[in-house]
């Protein structure tokens, strides 16, 4: 009897240890960021490299922390030396669906080349390869002058064709880990295909993402969802979420106008097609709201380094690089409820934010992502009597009877117990583009 008892003491001791174990540690699935040199960053990148030390150093001061390189060993010398980090996409080299033995040894000639080099902290594969593989059938596809029969010859033909591009860059991502364990490799989709499809591709990446460009989208548009606002970016990071479970999430932002694609005289340009300072800073906000581990910009090639607009990216990639140590942080949004105000509207707007913690400090973002409704934010009773100050603004909020309201709109309302991480305010950048001084390609004087 005296050892059944030591028995069910010690089984009940191990039960209460295990469940005191689970209510401390409520988040161990919550998604890591990448690490650079074996610390934890939120990732600001740019896949415009100046080759420039002076910018790239420019790029450092304004957040960036990860820039693309081309495979050579000079220029990721002088990444370096700005102090930032460098990718290297692999290019073909690394499907070896086709050519296997030749791209093998190209591949493991690249890889033992650049490896050990300090600046390198990332490999890409090659870009959008799914929606590659798809792009010009899919105009065929919808074209007026196909039959059924043709369009189902389309889908049988993709329906091998998807699985062995996978397959492909999976063997030769094998071989790429095999020789270089230490580097992660990042996958960057398109905003298109079924989660079926991008899910072969995913499952064996490290880092997955995908690019989306809302702001004035083109003749027939960038997002597929029926969401074609600035909350599509919002949208296609869930779908990436969705892709590649517990995998962290990369975006692309825009950093061009649509028109620069076509027509890039500037006198010929409409200028409301650039994302102004609080769309591109809305877009990034959407990003990080739904959870992606870092934003990078595509399109910056076209505009100068010293435009209006360049600058207005700059103020947004300063703001997010400040608020980095709470952004590498635990959620902790289950403490609040967050709900907007429907009063006179069909529905409530949905709704993204997050709570962070750093140090003595608290982060409070929140984002409308589709009607102009107040927001009420309650259970802040942790932070009673103290204000909030929205970042990059003047305005601030008192915390009574644990809870602020919102109502400035449609944009980040991105909160902190302090100031000291509001580095840029708002009216240091263009609200509006137009043709006159205030055109985005101009320079900032």
């Amino acid at each position: 009897m005296k050892y059944k008892s030591v028995f069910f003491m010690m089984s009940f001791l191990l039960i209460l240890l295990i469940s005191l174990i689970k209510c401390v540690d409520t988040k161990t699935d919550e998604i890591k960021p990448v690490n650079i040199n074996g610390e934890p960053r939120f990732i600001i990148g740019n896949y415009h490299n100046p080759q420039d030390l002076g910018e790239l150093k420019r790029y450092a001061e304004n957040g960036f922390n990860l820039v693309r390189c081309t495979p050579d060993t000079n220029a990721l010398d002088m990444v370096k030396d700005a102090g930032l980090n460098a990718w290297v996409n692999t290019g073909e080299l690394i499907d070896f669906s086709k050519d296997q033995n030749k791209r093998k040894e190209k591949l493991t000639k690249l890889v033992n080349r650049l490896k050990d080099h300090p600046a390198l902290v990332v490999w890409e594969v090659p870009d959008e390869a799914l929606w590659n593989l798809s792009l010009g059938l899919y105009r065929r596809f919808y074209g007026p002058q196909w039959s059924p029969e043709q369009q189902d010859s389309i889908l049988n033909y993709l329906s091998t064709a998807v699985p062995e591009k996978a397959q492909g860059i999976a063997e030769g991502s094998k071989q790429l880990r095999h020789l270089d364990p230490l580097h992660p490799i990042w996958m960057n989709h398109a905003p298109r295909n079924a989660i079926s499809e991008l899910r072969l591709f995913s499952k064996t990446m490290d880092i997955v993402g995908c690019d989306i460009y809302p702001v004035k989208e083109g003749i027939t548009g960038h997002s597929d969802l029926i969401d074609h606002s600035l909350s599509a970016v919002g949208g296609f990071t869930d779908i990436m979420q969705n892709s590649a479970p517990g995998k962290p999430i990369w975006m692309v932002l825009q950093a061009f106008s649509w028109e620069l694609l076509r027509n890039p005289i500037p006198e010929h340009l409409n200028p409301e097609m650039f994302p102004t300072y609080k769309q591109s800073r809305t877009m990034a906000w959407n990003a990080i709201l739904h959870d992606a581990k870092g934003i990078l910009y595509w399109g910056s090639h076209m505009v100068s380094s010293k435009s209006l607009f360049w600058d207005a990216i700059l103020g947004v990639t300063k703001e997010i690089a400040a608020l980095e140590p709470f952004l590498l942080g635990n959620e902790l949004k289950e403490m609040i409820k967050v709900e907007p105000i429907q009063f006179s509207a069909s529905l409530p707007t949905r709704v993204a934010y997050t709570l962070r913690k750093y140090k003595d400090d608290y982060l409070l973002a929140v984002l409308q992502e589709d009607l102009l409704q107040s927001i009420n934010v309650s259970g802040l009773d942790f932070l009673e009597g103290k204000t909030l100050y929205e970042l990059t603004t003047d305005r601030s909020y008192l915390v009574k009877n644990g809870k602020i309201r919102l109502w400035f709109g449609m944009e980040p309302h991105v909160l902190c117990t302090s100031r000291n991480y509001d580095v840029v305010h708002e009216s240091q950048f263009i609200l509006k583009w137009d043709n006159e001084d205030n055109f985005p390609l101009n320079e900032k004087k």
